[in-house]
């Protein structure tokens, strides 16, 4: 049958009261998108957003692959709020789908919906990011980007480009979000790592929000200055803010500015001598992806725990033979 998208979400169901065994699998097998078995079954996916640059066409990917399998795909969005997007994860499980997909906002929220899952015999891969290390014992895979390895990445750029030296500002994503405590985990364990003599002056949080990222950069760039050598920003999103803030200062200064994804501005950016580096990480496969990874799941086989998409740094070497993310 052909899919179809629907939007709800659905009202809060109670804590299961008791724990299953975990379903992850450890083979190194890859996952299918053979549509053999599943045409007419149904997905449930818990996306974190609607509108977003990086979600929407990780969305698109996903619904594509959907189609391609005939398979039905419902998407709800928790537009970012971890309580809504369990309350969402538990009307899925009641509805009786033949899989999950879930992207978490944080670590723990899901627990009690992927514990009702497992009951139901339910299916559940996670997509971009990881939730917390008990729920990921009930989720079959992971589909989506290495993101503590995207963090380790970012500390060997900037520690290269200014010689371990300097102050650098961390212009961090969603407090408690999966991908925020990653790639904040990989970069500052890098930075130890490397025993680097990068000095942080400030961490903020911007939600992964260009215009949250405008107004905290121009309180950094107030209270620092020309002291900030380097930026940290943890997407290309945020990474556009502070360039909009420094740009806005007249100030002539000009930082190492890193950042993640591999936004079509950030290509821009990186050619112009704005921005140093971003990573590449494209979303309209990551949706692709993980659908292929629940469905390859629904049909019996085993799959990795994780698969991944290639995290490729992209600086003014190589930015005009690649293409952007986005």
């Amino acid at each position: 049958m052909i899919a179809r998208r629907k939007m709800f979400v659905a009202s809060a169901a109670a804590a299961v009261l008791f724990a299953v065994a975990g379903c992850a699998s450890t083979d190194s097998g890859t996952a299918s998108g053979d549509s053999d078995g599943v045409e007419g079954k149904s997905i449930c996916y818990v996306t974190l957003a609607n509108s977003h640059p990086y979600v929407t066409p990780a969305n698109e990917g996903a619904q594509a692959a959907a189609d391609a399998a005939g398979v039905e795909l419902t998407i709800v969005s928790e537009e970012f709020s971890a309580q809504v997007g369990a309350e969402q994860l538990n009307s899925c499980v009641s509805r009786g789908v033949d899989g999950i997909l879930l992207w978490p906002a944080d670590e723990n929220s899901y627990l009690p919906g992927l514990l009702k899952a497992e009951q139901a015999g339910i299916p559940v891969v996670a997509i971009d990011t990881r939730a917390g290390e008990e729920s990921m014992k009930l989720i079959a895979s992971f589909a989506g980007a290495d993101k503590y390895d995207q963090g380790k990445i970012s500390a060997q750029q900037l520690d290269k480009a200014l010689e371990s030296t300097g102050g650098i500002v961390v212009i961090a994503g969603q407090a408690g979000n999966g991908t925020e405590i990653a790639r904040s985990g990989g970069f500052l364990d890098e930075l130890e790592n490397l025993n680097s003599g990068l000095e942080i002056l400030a961490t903020v949080n911007a939600d992964f929000d260009q215009q949250k990222a405008l107004v905290a950069s121009r309180d950094l760039i107030t209270k620092f200055g020309a002291d900030i050598k380097g930026v940290y920003a943890q997407d290309d999103t945020m990474a556009k803010g502070f360039l909009q803030a420094l740009e806005e200062s007249g100030l002539g200064f000009v930082p190492v500015v890193v950042g993640i994804n591999g936004e079509a501005g950030a290509f821009d950016n990186i050619r112009e001598g704005k921005q140093f580096s971003t990573i590449l990480q494209p979303p309209f496969r990551n949706g692709e992806l993980a659908i292929e990874t629940l469905i390859a799941v629904m049909k019996g086989e085993t799959v990795p725990e994780m698969v991944p998409l290639e995290n490729t740094v992209v600086d003014s070497s190589n930015v005009d033979t690649l293409e952007p993310a986005m």
